[in-house]
């Protein structure tokens, strides 16, 4: 049997992955035509696997979730662990950072979140009242408030002031795998192993709209950047686009062999990028569904992540062959193999000038490459 995956904000779902030997990676390698490179940071101090990975939003750190029921602060520069975030009694999924950086909020598989603050790495808060594992955990844009999606089948607003839980977004039927606010703080919108997204009033809960067509888990839905539209990854190898205000699904993205773990927009929505476990990112037309390139991030293995760097000029790609790579957006060209990861690279995020690489993976670390092409 496939070993269970973490997918970045999901539920554990299963990858499709073939098990890895040293000559498969090298064989690998030589067929995708780039010689690796090896990480200019090695981010040390987990006892098991590393879930997640993600910069500050001051650039200044990294921030990490492991297995081993911590989280973690390290200095970018230095890589130096500056705090340890534990009282957890379970897995942390994930960690999110306020967006003054003061707090970090952490989500456990022991049905709680915590907040803690930086500059001393004590718990001010723990969040109760879910009843079954917490998948994701992240601040409001002002940091007054925390919003968790559950394996309960629901998701809550949190005040970060008192602790308490002061809304709750119900509906779905089972595990609600993320949920994220929208652009203005208005409305959340949640993704569910019930086949469906759902759309929420932030101050009165209340369902505005589902949006159904998939006939398999839907890994995680995302806004476009005007939000008017609503992107979905699911289990049934498709990513769909929907129409925020009617819940229609407008576009359906396939061509894809397995289950798909990620899609995200370009920054002008034009174009759609999605990640598979068939090994693929596929890039597609937003307004026709038709495919304008592939990149083969990993061959026969899980691939978790693909994302466009923040300037929109390449991909960066993360999987189960130990290898993170960054193409070139315009022409699908492998610019730069990242070698010297666990088996598994969980996640795989971009810097904010997109000059570095941040990686988590299931050999206790998380790893920082430099994005720059050699």
């Amino acid at each position: 049997m496939a070993a269970a995956r973490i997918c970045p904000g999901s539920v554990l779902h299963v990858g499709s992955s073939i098990a890895d030997t040293e000559d498969s990676y090298w064989a690998d390698a030589k067929e995708l035509g780039v010689l690796p490179s090896y990480p200019t940071k090695v981010l040390i101090g987990h006892r098991k696997a590393v879930c997640m990975a993600r910069f500050t939003p001051d650039s200044q750190r990294v921030l990490t979730a492991s297995y081993d029921h911590t989280a973690r602060i390290f200095d970018a520069q230095s890589g130096v662990c500056e705090r340890t975030f534990d009282g957890h009694a379970g897995t942390v999924h994930w960690a999110a950072a306020s967006p003054d950086s003061a707090k970090v909020v952490t989500a456990s598989a022991d049905r709680t979140a915590m907040i803690f603050d930086v500059a001393t790495g004590l718990c001010e808060r723990t969040l109760e009242g879910h009843r079954g594992e917490i998948y994701m955990a992240v601040f409001s844009a002002d940091g007054s408030r925390v919003l968790t999606a559950s394996g309960d089948r629901g998701s809550r607003l949190f005040s970060v002031a008192t602790g308490k839980c002061e809304q709750r977004f119900a509906g779905h039927t089972q595990a609600v795998s993320m949920a994220t606010f929208s652009p203005d703080g208005t409305r959340v919108l949640t993704a569910s192993h019930d086949c469906h997204a759902r759309l929420f009033a932030v101050e009165t809960g209340a369902c505005e709209q589902v949006f159904k067509g998939h006939s398999g888990h839907v890994y995680m839905a995302a806004f476009s950047p005007d939000a008017r539209k609503v992107l979905t990854a699911s289990s049934d190898k498709t990513a769909k686009l929907f129409d925020i205000e009617t819940g229609e699904c407008e576009r359906a993205f396939g061509n894809h062999a397995a289950s798909v773990y990620m899609a995200s927009f370009s920054m002008d929505a034009s174009q759609v990028l999605t990640a598979c476990a068939d090994g693929f990112a596929t890039l597609f037309d937003a307004a026709t569904g038709a495919t304008v390139r592939t990149f083969l991030g990993s061959v026969n293995r899980a691939l978790h992540t693909a994302a466009f760097s923040p300037d929109g000029h390449r991909v960066l790609t993360a999987s189960d062959d130990r290898c993170v790579r960054i193409f070139l957006a315009d022409t699908g060209e492998c610019e730069s193999t990242f070698e010297g990861l666990g088996d598994h690279v969980y996640t795989a995020v971009w810097s904010p000038d997109s000059r570095l690489v941040l990686t988590a993976s299931d050999d206790t670390t998380a790893k920082l490459f430099s994005a720059e092409p050699a």
